[in-house]
C-alpha cells in the first residue's frame, strides 16, 4: 500500500521516516528542491575574498561625485573666459573623464578633456593660415594667462591641447571645428586603409612634428566603448582604471589613452573570435596582463579611424613596459599558485606587489 495520514493528519510512509527525514538522496533531492545553498568550500571563500579585493581596488579607482562636480565647474569657467574673445559653438567634456576611465585619486597628472569647437567663419584664419593650428594654441593659452585667476597657475601647449595644471588635476582643453569645415584636415583613415567617414567628426589642431589639423570624432568612439561596456557589466572600464593605476604605481611609460586602447582591444579581440572573458576581475586581470608584453612591442590603434596611439613611444620605453608588465604577469601568477594553496594572505600581499599597497 501506499503512504496515507495517520490520526494527527501527519503524512507517514511505510519506511517509517518522520515527515522531513528523507535522509540519503532522498535529502539531497530535498536540498535541491528547498533550493537551499550549499556551504562554500574553503578554496571557493578565498577566491570570493580576492575578488572583493579586486572589486573594492575598481571601486575606489573612481572619481567621486565631488570631484567630478570639480572638474565640470572648471570646464565652465574655462570656456567663459575663453568666449569673451573668441565664438565658441559648443564645449563639451572628452575623454577618459566620460568613458569612467579616469583614475582615482587625482593628481596633477590627472587630466580631463574639454574641446571647445570653434566658429569657423570666426576664426578661419587659424583654418587657412600655415601655422594656424600652433596660432590657434597659443591664442587660447595666452587668454587663460592673462586671467587674474590663473595668474599663479602653469599653462602650457602639448601637441594638441592646452594644458590648464591645477593642484589636483590638469584640464586639457583640444579647440575644434567641424571636420567638413577643414577641408584640408587630415582624413583618418579605417580599417585595412580605407578612408572613413568622418562628416560627424571634428578637427582638432596637431603640433608634433609639424602642423596640420586632424581629425577626430571622440562621439563615436565614447559610443563603442559605453556599448562593450555595459556588455560586460561595466568591467571594461573597470579593467581600464586597474591597469591605469598599475601603470602609474610602477611609472609604466604607457600614455593613459594608450593603455586603454590596449584594454578595449583585449575585450574586442575576444568578442571577435568567441572566446568568452573570465567572470572576474581576478582572471581578467591575469589574462590581459599575460597579453601586455606583445601588445606593447607592437602597433596599437584606436577603433574608430584606426589610427595608431602608440606613435610616441620610443624603442627603450616599449623594453621597460614589456619588462614590467612580464614582472606582474608573474607576480599574478605567483599570488595565483599561493592562493591555490590556501596562502591567502600571502597571496594578497603578492599582488600589493602589483596593484600598490592600497589592495587589500
Amino acid at each position: 500500500m501506499g503512504g496515507g495520514y495517520n490520526s494527527t493528519g501527519q503524512t507517514y510512509s511505510h519506511s517509517g521516516r518522520e515527515p522531513g527525514d528523507t535522509g540519503g538522496a532522498g535529502q539531497a533531492l530535498h536540498d535541491a528542491i528547498s533550493g537551499d545553498p550549499e556551504p562554500e568550500s574553503k578554496e571557493e571563500s578565498e577566491k570570493d575574498e580576492v575578488e572583493d579585493c579586486y572589486e573594492d581596488h575598481v571601486e575606489e579607482t573612481e572619481i567621486t561625485d565631488r570631484q567630478t562636480e570639480t572638474i565640470s565647474d572648471r570646464r565652465d569657467v574655462l570656456v567663459d573666459i575663453l568666449s569673451e574673445d573668441m565664438e565658441i559653438e559648443d564645449s563639451q567634456l572628452i575623454g577618459s573623464y566620460t568613458r569612467g576611465t579616469m583614475t582615482a585619486p587625482l593628481s596633477e597628472d590627472s587630466d580631463a578633456d574639454v574641446m571647445i569647437v570653434l566658429d569657423a567663419d570666426e576664426h578661419r584664419q587659424w583654418i587657412e593660415q600655415e601655422n594656424g593650428p600652433r596660432n590657434c594654441l597659443n591664442a587660447i593659452k595666452r587668454r587663460i594667462e592673462n586671467d587674474p585667476r590663473f595668474s599663479q597657475t602653469e599653462v602650457k601647449v602639448d601637441q594638441n591641447v592646452v594644458q590648464v595644471k591645477y593642484h589636483d588635476s590638469t584640464i586639457e582643453i583640444a579647440p575644434a571645428f567641424h571636420y567638413s569645415e577643414v577641408p584640408h584636415a587630415d582624413h583618418p583613415r579605417g580599417m585595412f586603409g580605407l578612408f572613413t567617414d568622418a562628416s560627424d567628426g571634428y578637427a582638432i589642431p596637431d603640433t608634433h612634428g609639424g602642423q596640420s589639423w586632424q581629425g577626430t570624432n571622440p562621439r563615436k568612439y565614447k559610443q563603442m566603448f559605453d556599448a562593450r561596456d555595459q556588455a560586460h557589466n561595466g568591467k571594461v572600464s573597470g579593467l581600464t582604471r586597474t591597469m591605469k593605476k598599475w601603470a602609474e604605481t610602477t611609472n609604466v611609460p604607457v600614455r593613459s589613452f594608450h593603455m586603454e586602447t590596449m584594454v578595449y582591444n583585449y575585450f574586442e579581440e575576444k568578442a571577435r573570435r568567441g572566446e568568452p572573458v573570465p567572470d572576474t576581475y581576478q582572471e581578467m586581470t591575469r589574462e590581459f596582463v599575460q597579453t601586455l608584453p606583445n601588445r606593447v612591442k607592437s602597433q596599437t590603434k584606436e577603433p574608430v579611424y584606426d589610427e595608431r596611439v602608440d606613435q610616441g613611444m620610443s624603442r627603450s620605453e616599449r623594453r621597460e613596459a614589456a619588462k614590467k608588465a612580464k614582472s606582474a604577469k608573474k607576480k599574478l601568477e605567483e599570488a595565483k599558485q599561493l592562493q591555490e594553496e590556501g596562502k591567502t594572505e600571502e597571496a594578497k600581499e603578492k599582488l600589493q606587489d602589483v596593484h600598490g599597497d592600497d589592495f587589500s
